[in-house]
């Protein structure tokens, strides 16, 4: 297990942003990022960057910034709890066993 306890902490160790995004993104390497057309908004030319290093996500069209779970939140648009269970998914880990998530009966 990872050292910190916190579900988010462990979510962004576990999944290399670059890789998500890329999954819903065609993104091609430049220097220490990615850039590619932002999924937001309609564009020709790219504009959006993905920073493994700095661990965000921005694009210079629409302004749309943000982490994983902020993508995926904006990008499905569904709220915070349901972006931490598709995100827990993708990296195997069971989102019950951190902090106050329950099971509904």
């Amino acid at each position: 297990m990872s050292e910190s306890e916190n579900i988010i902490d462990i979510l962004h160790e576990k999944i290399l942003l670059s890789d998500f995004i890329g999954k819903k993104v065609q993104l091609v390497k430049k220097g220490n990022e990615f850039i590619g057309l932002c999924p937001f908004h309609n564009e020709k030319t790219p504009s959006f960057t993905v920073s493994d290093d700095k661990g965000f996500y921005h694009c210079f069209g629409c302004l749309a910034h943000g982490d994983i779970i902020s993508f995926v939140m904006q990008k499905d648009s569904i709220e915070f709890k349901d972006a931490l269970k598709i995100l827990s998914n993708e990296a195997g880990i069971n989102l019950y066993d951190y902090g106050n998530y329950e099971k509904k009966n």
